[in-house]
C-alpha cells in the first residue's frame, strides 16, 4: 500500500538532478529546493563563476543542508554541447533521475523607442528590429536545447526508477499578452510547451515522464535593475505586473521549486504530458492591452 505520508510521497533524497541554466534565477531557486531535501544536484551553465557563486550561497546556509550541489560547465545552446554535459555526467553517474530543462534566454526588439498605439511605429519596428539571428539565438536555448539534452539523456534517465523530464516554460507562452518586445521569446516558450507535450508522447515506451512549468513573473537576472536575482532588484514595472496578479506579488523561489518537487517525486508519478501554471494567478486578470513598457522597449505582463 502506497505511504500518505509526506515525508515519502514528497521525498527526492538521493535522486540525481541535473538542471540546465543552475546558476541563477529560477534555476537557482530549484536547484535550492532539490539541495534541500537531500537529492544531488548538478547545475550547468554557460558561467562557471554563476555556477560556482551559487555553490558558494548554499554552502553559506547556516542550517546544514542533507544535499549535494556540483557545478558543470556547458553550453546547452547546440547539440555537441548538450552531448558534452551528457558525458560529463555519464562519467561520474549511473542514472538521472530529473532532468529540469531549465535555461533560457530573450532577444528583445532592437529598434528605437517607439509607442505600441501608433500603428506606423508597430509596423516598422516588427520589420526592422527582428532579424534571423533573434529567432536563431531565442530558439537554440529556449527550444533546441531542451530537445537535445532531453534525447542525450535517454540512458541515463532509462535507468531510474521514476525518470522526470521537467520543461521550464513560461506564462508568455501561453496566453496573448501585447509583450511586442519579447516576441521571439514569447513564441519560443509556446513551442517549449507543446515540445514538452510531443517528448512525453514519445517516451512513454521508455517510462520517462515529460511535464511542463509555465512561471508568471519571478525575480531573475531577465527582469532585474542590476543582473541579478534577488527580489530586491526586480525592475519596478516587474514588481508592478506581480502586483496585478491576485496573489499581489512576484513570485518566490519556493513557488517555483515546490511544483518542480511535485513532478519528481512520487506525489507526481501518475503526472505525464500536462503542465503546471504558477503565475500566481497572473494569467486571469491579463489581457491583450495590459502590458507595461520597460527602458529597452520590452513589454512586462
Amino acid at each position: 500500500m502506497s505511504s500518505f505520508e509526506i515525508a515519502d510521497l514528497f521525498s527526492v533524497k538521493d535522486k540525481v538532478v541535473l538542471i540546465t541554466g543552475g546558476g541563477s534565477g529560477l534555476g537557482k531557486a530549484i536547484a535550492q529546493g532539490f539541495y534541500a531535501n537531500g537529492a544531488k544536484v548538478y547545475i550547468t551553465g554557460r558561467r562557471l563563476e554563476a555556477l560556482q557563486r551559487t555553490v558558494d550561497d548554499f554552502k553559506k546556509i547556516q542550517v546544514k543542508l542533507p544535499g549535494q550541489i556540483i557545478p558543470v560547465q556547458g553550453d546547452v545552446s547546440t547539440k555537441d554541447g548538450c552531448e558534452a554535459v551528457y558525458k560529463a555526467l555519464a562519467a561520474k553517474e549511473q542514472h538521472v533521475d530529473v532532468l529540469v530543462n531549465n535555461a533560457g534566454v530573450s532577444r528583445q526588439i532592437d529598434y528605437p523607442y517607439w509607442d505600441h498605439n501608433d500603428a506606423d511605429a508597430v509596423e516598422k519596428a516588427l520589420w526592422q528590429g527582428v532579424d534571423d539571428e533573434h529567432f536563431t539565438f531565442t530558439n537554440s536555448v529556449n527550444l533546441n536545447a531542451i530537445y537535445f539534452m532531453t534525447a542525450a539523456f535517454i540512458p541515463l534517465l532509462r535507468k531510474a526508477e521514476d525518470a522526470s523530464v521537467i520543461v521550464i516554460s513560461s506564462l508568455s507562452g501561453l496566453t496573448n499578452q501585447r509583450a511586442l518586445g519579447s516576441i521571439t521569446y514569447a513564441t519560443s516558450k509556446a513551442a517549449a510547451l507543446h515540445l514538452s507535450k510531443i517528448l512525453a508522447g514519445r517516451l512513454s515506451p521508455l517510462k520517462i515522464r515529460v511535464n511542463c512549468v509555465l512561471p508568471g513573473v519571478f525575480p531573475s537576472e531577465m527582469t532585474s535593475t542590476n543582473n541579478t536575482d534577488e527580489p530586491s532588484s526586480v525592475n519596478d514595472l516587474v514588481h508592478k505586473a506581480g502586483l496585478r496578479s491576485p496573489a499581489g506579488r512576484t513570485g518566490n523561489p519556493v513557488d517555483i521549486a515546490g511544483p518542480c518537487l511535485l513532478l519528481a517525486s512520487k506525489a507526481g508519478m501518475y503526472m505525464n504530458g500536462g503542465y503546471i501554471m504558477v503565475d500566481g494567478g497572473r494569467s486571469m486578470t491579463s489581457s491583450i492591452n495590459d502590458g507595461l513598457r520597460m527602458p529597452d522597449n520590452t513589454y512586462v505582463n
